[in-house]
């Protein structure tokens, strides 16, 4: 990219006043020959807008929008003057307006458009709509949506005539592959999705550690792959709800995952025992309400065996919710709910049939606590879980724990893990562990 080149605008005319508006400028930049050109220029005025691709991870679907464009049916009757469509599929788009921020334009837009009440946003670039004729700036982002997150019907407001499609991440990107997409935001969109599901698949499972420069005896580190995959990790960290209640046993969640796995089975499809959550009941009492951070113990029912031998499940309150609305994490409290786990588990190795039988709890390993259906990225969960969890390794003369392990089931997990792993390196205070990967 070239410097910036001088220019200034001596005066603005405006020649149209209507829905849409246009200026007529006065203005003069330098050229490359040195010189200031002034000319006047027409300007379509229409301010700033917001788009926002919208994923819905659950079903693997992309929320876009069909909408009648008559510049659209224009165009394409420069190629079929006999057509009659002036449909467009897009990205969820409106202006900006007077008084909002790009946020909360598109929080708005979505919502009306689509139905889905948008939590979190990703930007993915902002960038004029076509400079050589208008002053728009279009904000675009991305959103990971929920099944829960519809909350309205969608279809755009007053005389407005949206359609609303949800199809397939695979068919959305076969469409740019066979250049199908109209649509640039959707297209830009589209790209940067891809790239965005490339990081999300699954890794094969392995064990990332990092000792302590001080005190090698200690570790953390993380396990690539799906919980399933772990061994021989004493403590296994379970994120809930305020209400304490599993995902159900066909969920994706970790929740799911441990329910699952603990549960007493005659086959893979027939449950006898809801071993771990019957147990989590019992100990929160039925209908029971914790508050955020509250860390409650279990059996590890079936994965106490081989070849998981997990010996506790610590459950920790980390998202609430009421009904209609899902359940949302916030980022101020992961600190906090680290420290009451690793806490807990204190406890749980002073017990005294423990120190009489030195039978010790020497390793755990945490999911991304809020970054699922809790709304929160994971590089920030991973900035605020990992830094707490060497601050107690470090610091803590209570500690009774070993070795902190983290979940990276993806490679967007496994990213932010090792840039905060890395830069703990770079301080001196961490160094790699070179070996095979282990699970």
């Amino acid at each position: 990219m070239s410097g910036v080149h001088r220019s200034e605008i001596h005066g603005t005319v405006r020649k149209l006043n209507e829905f849409f508006k246009v200026d007529e400028v006065d203005v003069s930049h330098m050229t490359l020959g040195g010189t200031m050109d002034r000319q006047k220029r027409l300007i379509f005025e229409r301010g700033d807008s917001v788009a926002v691709l919208l994923y819905n991870p659950d079903a693997d679907d992309v929320v876009m929008v069909n909408q009648f464009k008559a510049p659209a049916l224009i165009a394409r009757q420069r190629d079929n003057p006999k057509t009659q469509d002036g449909w467009v599929t897009e990205a969820v788009a409106g202006m900006i307006d007077d008084g909002e921020s790009p946020e909360q334009a598109v929080i708005r837009e979505a919502f009306e458009e689509t139905g889905y009440k948008v939590h979190k946003l990703v930007p993915i670039s902002t960038f004029f709509s076509s400079p050589g004729g208008t002053s728009e700036r279009i904000f675009l982002y991305f959103a990971e949506v929920h099944s829960v997150d519809k909350t309205g019907n969608g279809g755009g407001i007053d005389d407005e005539d949206i359609e609303v499609i949800e199809t397939s991440a695979h068919q959305l990107l076969n469409q740019l592959e066979a250049k199908k997409i109209e649509d640039p935001k959707l297209i830009i969109a589209a790209y940067w999705l891809q790239d965005y599901i490339r990081k999300m698949k699954p890794l094969k499972p392995s064990t990332v550690k990092f000792q302590f420069v001080k005190k090698p005896e200690l570790i953390v580190g993380y396990k690539t792959g799906s919980i399933d995959d772990v061994r021989d990790v004493s403590i296994w960290v379970n994120s809930e709800n305020t209400d304490m209640m599993m995902d159900r046993i066909i969920g994706k969640t970790v929740s799911a995952r441990i329910r699952y796995r603990g549960a007493k089975k005659e086959n893979e499809n027939t449950i006898d025992e809801d071993t771990i959550q019957e147990a989590l009941r019992g100990v929160v009492g039925e209908g029971g309400h914790v508050r955020i951070g509250t860390v409650l113990s279990t059996v590890s029912g079936m994965l106490a065996n081989p070849p998981w031998r997990v010996e506790r499940i610590l459950h920790v309150a980390t998202v609430e919710g009421g009904p209609g609305e899902g359940v949302k994490a916030d980022l101020g409290n992961l600190t906090k709910c680290v420290k009451n786990v690793l806490k807990r588990a204190d406890f749980e190795n002073n017990r005294l049939w423990r120190l009489v039988f030195k039978t010790y709890l020497r390793s755990i390993i945490f999911p991304m606590l809020g970054a699922g259906d809790g709304g929160l990225t994971v590089e920030s969960v991973a900035e605020n879980l990992i830094p707490a969890a060497i601050d107690y390794l470090q610091n803590d003369p209570d500690a009774t724990l070993q070795q902190i392990y983290f979940i990276a089931l993806k490679t967007r997990d496994r990213s932010a893990c090792e840039r905060i792993l890395q830069a703990k390196c770079v301080e001196g205070i961490l160094r790699r562990v070179v070996e095979p990967g282990n699970v």
